[in-house]
């Protein structure tokens, strides 16, 4: 069987029998209008002066040659890119190229197979006019176009030059026949010099479709010789990167060999068990890994103390511990998808109910990252909050959003500031630091990487982590990160670093200055009602082998467990609670499955009424602190690390000598608040219808209960002066009224801290209406939409507008 050579004249190859033509051979043409039919070529640019053979498949092509066989021979060639090719077989008139070739059909012998063998010799240039007919074939009128007669020095010179070109390419290529070099040297007119020198493979489809369309022979020349330069250097660097290729190919072999030699040494010594040489295999995988110069710098010379040693001695395994640690932590650059804020928002809306300013706040962080990409120095994001709002799984995901890594590091508890920047090698088992061995462990060099419960770091005589933590948080320092193990940089400044924290007091101020803090209040009682029933419900009843059918919670039993079960800002304990359930009646559904069983219900639905069944007496009180309006009692509100809670204030006056004790683990700043207030009181005293006498000869004992707890702070001053002044004057305070805020010795109310969280609390308690600090009123927008609504917020400047609304039945005080 012999190899098909065919060539389609619409499927042009590169295997072509050419024989090129010399002018004087040529046919003189008159330069009168011609309409000729039209052969559509492919990407085979056939010059004047070339002669070409072809198999034509049926077509408009294959009409048109037939038709010229007929009529005088000539056909106009045109030549255009494959994808073009079908818009010329339709019944569409195309837009025609401005230069063709007229050719002279030497055969046209029509074969069995319906295809046509052809051979065209290429002519002269033609300006294309317009189309005369479409259909059955094209037929075009156009204007042959003779290269003028062109002489001189400099176009001799210019021809010897590309001459010579051409000889220098054949000495590269090789295998081209002598016979078609010396036909090159015996062209005496440059634009033929240029037609034909155009068809050798240093010229693609766009340089020989450039060259056609040049009508001036010179010009033509000087861009045939453009490309064939630039096709010769390229020849030569192609050649100069194979021999420095070889010579290092060389060297290698050689090593190799010096290499087995001594592998077949050391294995007549008895000193070799047969295994790879593993200094020959940590060269192999620092050569290959994807690292600056100055790491594989570092590992080689490593290598070489190692192979110098001997793996025997006893620096050898710290030496491979640390080789390991530098071959496996990710160097080298990764390539990340680009940032869709609209999936991050999915993906945050998925994972978190609420938190919609904190949502905000991350969006508008990854949009900034993916406009202004590795230009952005990222910002350390701080979320502060109390325990089970979410903080930790915000960081998980952002990592989601982004197509990350997540590393999350606790820093609780840590003093050593070796667990944040590594132990020197000097010491016995040293290892890098946390952040490394993070990075490590998820092999990316940018991950988002959280560090847990940063306000509790400690320091003690082995240092201070926050003094390490600096350097870690610092976008302009980060990049040249050190670690005491590793001693050469990493960068870190790739890394979305996320710390998380339950109060800001503890964080040293200049660790605080380098983040951006988040704050992330509790939720409402809808917020973990809605977080319970489309989060915490169906992850606990997938994680206890229970299908949606064979446990069902009543949002009346959920709004139990969240006031008579829990009390907390976040839902940590409330999912705990709904844990339990899930575990009793899994129990139940596994025990009615077994042989001998009592027949048990296969469904079980879980109402507000089963609740005490299941989990036991209620731990909580949930309403008004108070049962009714008591004299000497009143409201009031505290910020803790898990939120914010409610308390009362009591205040009972006893015979006396005029005393002041205060009971209920009180500190330092609480203690001269209630002093600041009865300081204001006794000022007060006849406007407020007190008997001047009555401070000799009462003791007034003032107690917050709860004594084990410690508290602190000034926000109860307005508190403990209606306590006071209700319990010297016999006035009831309301028991649905909570109050917060710093009073003065003039009766000021002065602003406080934490008013989402007192708020929550109050509003948690069931109470009506919450008196603040008028300078806190611009905060009551923070609040959440249901808090505002349900709670009576009233910003109040003095003591006599605290009196007005907080004790009952008083109108006004003089």
């Amino acid at each position: 069987m012999t190899k098909d050579t065919r060539r389609y004249a619409d499927e042009p190859d590169a295997n072509l029998d050419l024989a090129a033509r010399d002018d004087d051979q040529a046919e003189e043409a008159p330069t009168a209008e011609r309409r000729l039919p039209l052969v559509v070529l492919g990407e085979m640019v056939i010059m004047p002066h070339m002669t070409i053979p072809l198999q034509v498949p049926q077509g408009k092509s294959y009409r048109a040659m037939e038709r010229a066989w007929d009529e005088d021979r000539e056909v106009l060639l045109i030549f255009v890119r494959e994808a073009e090719l079908e818009g010329y077989k339709s019944s569409q008139a195309q837009n025609l190229p401005p230069i063709g070739v007229i050719a002279r059909l030497e055969e046209f012998a029509k074969l069995p197979d319906g295809t046509a063998r052809v051979i065209l010799e290429g002519l002269h240039r033609a300006t294309i006019h317009a189309a005369l007919q479409v259909t059955p074939f094209y037929r075009v009128r156009c204007t042959p176009v003779f290269d003028l007669d062109a002489g001189g020095m400099e176009i001799t010179a210019l021809m010897d030059t590309v001459k010579q070109q051409v000889d220098e390419f054949v000495d590269h290529l090789g295998e081209v026949p002598q016979e078609a070099v010396q036909f090159v040297h015996r062209i005496e007119r440059p634009g033929h010099l240029a037609d034909i020198v155009t068809w050798g493979p240093a010229f693609d489809f766009k340089d020989r479709l450039e060259v056609l369309n040049t009508l001036d022979p010179v010009e033509r020349l000087r861009k045939a010789y453009m490309v064939l330069a630039r096709q010769l250097e390229l020849l030569k660097l192609r050649a100069k990167i194979q021999q420095d290729t070889k010579e290092v190919l060389d060297q290698s072999q050689r090593e190799y060999f010096l290499r087995e030699q001594m592998r077949v040494i050391r294995r007549e010594l008895g000193e070799d068990d047969d295994s790879d040489d593993p200094i020959d295999e940590l060269r192999r995988k620092i050569s290959e890994m994807e690292a600056p110069e100055y790491v594989k710098n570092q590992a080689l010379h490593e290598v070489k103390r190692l192979a110098q040693q001997g793996m025997n001695s006893p620096e050898a395994g710290v030496i491979r511990t640390y080789l390991d640690w530098l071959t496996n932590l990710p160097w080298g650059e990764e390539e990340h998808g680009e940032i869709s804020i609209v999936e991050a928002q999915k993906v945050l809306d998925e994972d978190h109910y609420g938190l919609e300013k904190v949502k905000e706040r991350i969006l508008e962080f990854l949009a900034v990252r993916k406009l202004a990409g590795n230009k952005m120095r990222s910002p350390i994001l701080c979320f502060v909050g109390p325990p089970g709002v979410g903080k930790t799984s915000l960081g998980r995901s952002i990592a989601r959003a982004l197509g990350r890594q997540f590393i999350r590091t606790s820093l609780g508890g840590v003093r050593d500031e070796a667990e944040i920047r590594g132990h020197r090698r000097t010491y016995i088992g040293a290892m890098p630091g946390r952040v490394l061995q993070g990075i490590k462990s998820v092999k990316s060099n940018s991950p988002v990487y959280v560090l847990d419960e940063v306000d509790k770091v400690g320091t003690d005589f082995r240092g201070d982590p926050t003094s390490a933590l600096l350097e870690v948080l610092d976008p302009e320092q980060n990049s040249t990160f050190s670690d005491h193990y590793l001693e050469i940089p990493f960068d870190l400044s790739k890394v979305i670093f996320i710390a998380t924290a339950n109060q800001l007091e503890p964080i040293p101020g200049p660790l605080r200055d380098r983040m951006e803090i988040i704050e992330i209040g509790g939720y409402t009682e809808d917020e973990k009602l809605e977080i319970a029933k489309g989060f915490l419900i169906p992850k606990q009843r997938e994680f206890h082998g229970l299908a949606a059918e064979q446990l069902t919670i009543s949002d009346g039993a959920v709004v139990k467990l969240i006031r008579e079960y829990t009390r907390e800002a976040g839902v940590r304990n409330l999912e705990r609670e709904l844990a339990s359930l899930c575990r009793k009646v899994a129990r139940k559904v596994a025990s009615a499955s077994e042989p001998g069983a009592e027949g048990g219900a296969s469904t079980y639905t879980i109402d507000e009424n089963d609740v005490a069944i299941y989990l036991g007496p209620e731990r909580f009180t949930f309403g008004l602190a108070e049962e009714r309006d008591e004299i000497g009692v009143a409201t009031g509100v505290a910020w803790t690390s898990t939120g914010g809670d409610i308390l009362s204030i009591e205040v009972l006056p006893v015979k006396g000598k005029g005393g002041l004790q205060l009971t209920g683990q009180l500190g330092e700043v609480m203690k001269e608040s209630a002093q600041a207030a009865m300081s204001y009181v006794r000022y007060r005293s006849s406007e407020l219808g007190i008997d001047p006498n009555y401070f000799e000869e009462h003791n007034i004992h003032v107690h917050i209960p709860e004594g084990a707890v410690p508290k602190d702070g000034p926000s109860a001053g307005i508190t403990l002066t209606t306590a006071l002044i209700s319990a010297m004057t016999g006035k009831p305070v309301r028991r649905d009224v909570a109050m917060t805020g710093e009073v003065t010795l003039r009766g000021k109310v002065l602003g406080i801290g934490g008013l989402k969280e007192k708020t929550l609390a109050a509003h948690r308690a069931g109470i009506r209406t919450f008196i603040l600090p008028k300078e806190n009123a611009k905060d009551i927008v923070e609040l959440p939409e249901k808090v505002r609504k349900d709670l009576t917020l009233i910003p109040v400047s003095s003591m006599d507008e605290v009196l007005k609304i907080a004790l009952a039945g008083v109108a006004s005080v003089a």
